[in-house]
């Protein structure tokens, strides 16, 4: 978790623990308790702690439990949206690489996107600025009158269906295993299934029996058992990635600038007033083209350049390689060093024909 030296350990001691490692034994004279979503937060954790506040820097909240918190008078934040434009980003370019392997032209592709909250809001705006067809369906925003919207049925009927939903195990709209063998019988044949999400949100076992007799694809960035994969899984995905998707320089900032915030507005009197405005990021790299190339080729290379989901696939493979007759292999070695990646709002391109630049910037690449 970046930046937590000019925020919170401002005035305070802060300690640095393995997130996945933390007992109730640790936690039981500390104030405050920051986490990702690594870490399970909830009585057996808390009851006996001095916690007075948990910070999450992350989006999804499946692994607080707010209701026990809240009951008890321990406050909490999250950071919706925080990391959504790198998430949505590695959607993208997962897409993309998913369609090159299983050659087909990803830009005559139409999306369904599932959940058009922080990530599948900005997935559709960057699919719209490639010109492709895309449309979304979410529930929720539909029964509060949200106009724009379609049905599960016509979203699942694309060519590419995306999820994006948190992971909710009860409420009017449950999550959890969304997509189970009932809701996967219903896609077309050949439909290419993308999960950046939550892993909870696909049945693993339908999942594996329709890849398996290959009537479906599927690029995964989560899995059901994490920090666990099983091999026989990760063997018939098209795709396969670390839960890396919002595992961004500036995703990873905004976390904890959001938290602090919530931080000190619950406990004003505690906490300094800091300038923590995330500064703008260095440009990552430019990428010299000439007029002669194809929108294909220019974003081919820039977005493989920001998100390099074929690396990030070859390493998770890898694991399988080093662990011979494994029958799962887990993945929080390549989460906890993961190379530092910035978002398309970094990269800089020049030389490329005009409309295609336009494309571009849409994109939120810079033209140099």
């Amino acid at each position: 978790m970046p930046a937590l030296d000019e925020t919170f350990a401002a005035g305070n001691e802060l300690v640095r623990l393995n997130g996945r490692r933390i007992i109730d034994e640790d936690v039981k004279d500390t104030d405050v308790l920051l986490v990702r979503s690594i870490t399970r937060v909830d009585a057996s954790l808390l009851e006996n702690s001095k916690v007075r506040f948990v910070g999450s820097a992350t989006i999804g909240i499946d692994h607080l439990d707010t209701q026990w918190m809240s009951a008890n008078n321990i406050q909490w934040a999250n950071a919706p949206g925080c990391n959504a434009d790198a998430a949505a980003q590695y959607t993208l370019a997962m897409m993309m690489l998913a369609c090159a392997r299983l050659n087909k032209d990803f830009l005559q592709q139409s999306v369904g996107v599932i959940g058009r909250g922080n990530v599948g809001s900005r997935l559709v705006r960057l699919l719209q600025a490639l010109g492709m067809s895309v449309v979304a369906c979410d529930p929720p925003l539909q029964d509060m009158g949200q106009a724009d919207l379609v049905s599960m049925a016509e979203a699942c009927g694309q060519n590419i269906v995306s999820l994006h939903v948190p992971l909710t195990h009860d409420g009017p709209c449950p999550t959890q295993h969304m997509f189970n063998q009932q809701q996967m019988s219903k896609l077309p044949n050949g439909t290419l299934l993308v999960n950046a999400a939550r892993g909870g949100i696909v049945d693993a076992g339908a999942l594996f029996g329709e890849l398996a007799n290959k009537r479906l694809h599927a690029a995964l960035d989560v899995w059901p058992d994490e920090p666990y994969v099983v091999c026989e899984l990760l063997d018939q995905v098209v795709v396969a990635t670390p839960h890396v998707a919002g595992s961004s320089v500036q995703g990873k900032r905004n976390g904890t600038y959001m938290i602090y915030q919530s931080f000190r507005q619950k406990f004003p009197a505690e906490t300094p007033a800091l300038d923590i405005l995330a500064p703008q990021s260095p440009t990552a790299g430019i990428l010299d083209f000439s007029a002669d190339h194809s929108l294909q080729e220019v974003l081919h290379q820039l977005i493989q350049a920001s998100c390099p989901v074929a690396r990030d696939d070859q390493a998770i493979r890898s694991l399988i390689d080093r662990s011979p007759g494994a029958q799962r292999v887990q993945i929080d070695s390549l989460r906890s060093h993961y190379p530092r990646r910035h978002e398309f709002t970094s990269w800089a391109f020049r030389g490329v024909a005009s409309p295609i630049a336009s494309t571009l910037n849409r994109l939120g690449f810079i033209s140099a």
